[in-house]
């Protein structure tokens, strides 16, 4: 006769969302702390409070995604979102009077916006948020990014590698998978930052124009 006891599942059995949240903050953590290992010397003044505040913020991304209903795959061992990639960046397919229309209409302190970047032959699709809106001058400021036309052309000399993007869900895809290309050609994906992975979990993917109110763990 089989022990009662063994039926009973024990305190530190974990339900499958509990794993993936386990999994998802370890993964945060080490990607984190090998982010602040490599940070310049200039910057290392403000490492203790970085520190101190790393536990909330890996807890808040891994409970905010691991809560958002996506239509990506989630590799929590990894820390990752995952979809097929298209053969070629999909932003080459873009075009500035669509993007200028969308901007006209949608955009806002707060909205989670694509940015392409193509440096050295290699292309890729950012996460940032738009902070400021001049509608008079039609254009546009992003969060770490700078300042954009609202037809997307960059305005600034140090973002003139990139490019405000519509966001569809090709491209919102291609963004929150971290998919590189190399002269053209597909490449290993790119790891997302912590605060990518949080802009990540506020995406309404019916209406991006609409982001999601940041959710609390």
């Amino acid at each position: 006769m089989d022990n009662p006891s063994s039926q009973q599942p024990h305190f530190w059995q974990v339900s499958k969302d509990n794993q993936g949240y386990t999994e998802l903050c370890n993964a945060l953590y080490e990607r984190e702390l090998l982010r602040l290992s490599q940070l310049p010397a200039e910057q290392l003044v403000n490492l203790a409070g970085r520190l101190a505040s790393l536990t909330f913020y890996i807890r808040r991304a891994a409970s905010n995604i691991l809560k958002q209903q996506a239509e990506l795959q989630l590799d929590s061992q990894n820390g990752s979102w995952y979809s097929l990639q298209a053969k070629r960046c999909p932003a080459r397919k873009q075009q500035a009077d669509p993007i200028d229309v969308f901007y006209q209409k949608h955009a806002k302190p707060g909205l989670v916006v694509p940015i392409y970047i193509m440096h050295l032959n290699q292309e890729h699709i950012l996460l940032d948020t738009i902070d400021e809106v001049d509608q008079a001058g039609l254009r546009l400021h992003c969060n770490q990014h700078g300042w954009f036309a609202l037809s997307g052309t960059p305005l600034q000399a140090d973002n003139s590698e990139k490019f405000l993007l519509k966001p569809t869900k090709t491209i919102m895809t291609a963004a929150c998978c971290g998919h590189q290309w190399l002269k053209e050609d597909r490449t290993t994906p790119r790891l997302l930052s912590l605060r990518e992975l949080l802009l990540t979990s506020r995406l309404n993917w019916r209406n991006f124009a609409k982001p999601l109110p940041a959710l609390q763990p």
